[in-house]
């Protein structure tokens, strides 16, 4: 699919580009964002680690019964999904190691830094951290952009080197040992550990409701003032339907954030 252009207000240092979903759009994608959601890689490498103890249809049964979510979505998670596919289908960034398979309830939000992993569109790997927020509220910008946590406020964490992006980075360095990614790793700690600011920041907002340059408009000129020459970030809006997250999400959708 084509990703349709709502609008693009950013600076020459901070994209910022708004994209339409239509709901037949978010169907042709629902396979891949449901993978994510529900993290289909990692399953198929436990049943591969453990081929020589479930040679019964009683344990493959059980396993499956453990690596199969059900439930309802929590609304960040689906967005987590969304952006992340974005990003890795649109700008060459690949997160390894998915925050969901740290959580321990389901129902519970992972914390820190939403996507940690790497750009790979240069020569070399660089660190690539990802904020996403989820919002249906009908205001542009909505309180998830704009709040004493919100999207603009954590990028500028990141961008300022706040603890939070200490703790990304040490969060990928400990399951990078012994992972297939490990290359990309050491090539992005080169250019981390020669300079902290050479990373490249996303920030995602995942609207549902109509399209509006607002949400993004004031959000990358503040980014860009004092945003060291090393650090690139891009903002993206993806806005969609209710009945089109629904679709992606493959299941209901919970809503926690404001309406």
């Amino acid at each position: 699919m084509a990703w349709m252009e709502a609008y693009s207000v950013g600076t020459a240092s901070v994209p910022a580009v708004g994209y339409h979903l239509p709901d037949e759009d978010a169907r042709a994608i629902a396979g891949s964002i449901q993978e994510l959601l529900q993290d289909v890689k990692g399953a198929d490498e436990v049943r591969q680690s453990l081929e020589e103890v479930t040679r019964t249809a009683f344990r493959t049964e059980r396993l499956d019964a453990v690596l199969t979510a059900t439930g309802s979505i929590n609304e960040w998670r689906a967005g987590e999904a969304l952006a992340e596919f974005h990003l890795t289908s649109q700008h060459s960034c690949l997160f390894p190691w998915p925050s969901g398979r740290d959580l321990k309830n389901p129902g519970t939000s992972s914390g820190g830094v939403d996507l940690i992993g790497f750009d790979t569109s240069e020569d070399t790997a660089v660190l690539a951290l990802g904020e996403v927020k989820t919002s249906r509220q009908r205001l542009w910008p909505p309180a998830a952009l704009t709040g004493r946590h919100g999207l603009e406020k954590q990028l500028e964490g990141l961008r300022d080197n706040d603890d939070r992006k200490t703790w990304a980075v040490r969060y990928i360095a400990m399951h990078a040992v012994g992972k297939s990614w490990h290359g990309l790793f050491a090539e992005a700690m080169v250019r981390y550990l020669d300079d902290p600011r050479d990373v490249r920041l996303f920030g995602t907002l995942v609207h549902v409701t109509d399209s509006n340059e607002l949400d993004l408009k004031t959000r990358a000129k503040n980014l860009t003032e004092g945003c060291p020459s090393l650090t690139k970030i891009r903002l993206t809006a993806v806005y969609v339907s209710d009945q089109g997250l629904q679709i992606m999400a493959g299941e209901k959708v919970h809503w926690e954030t404001p309406q």
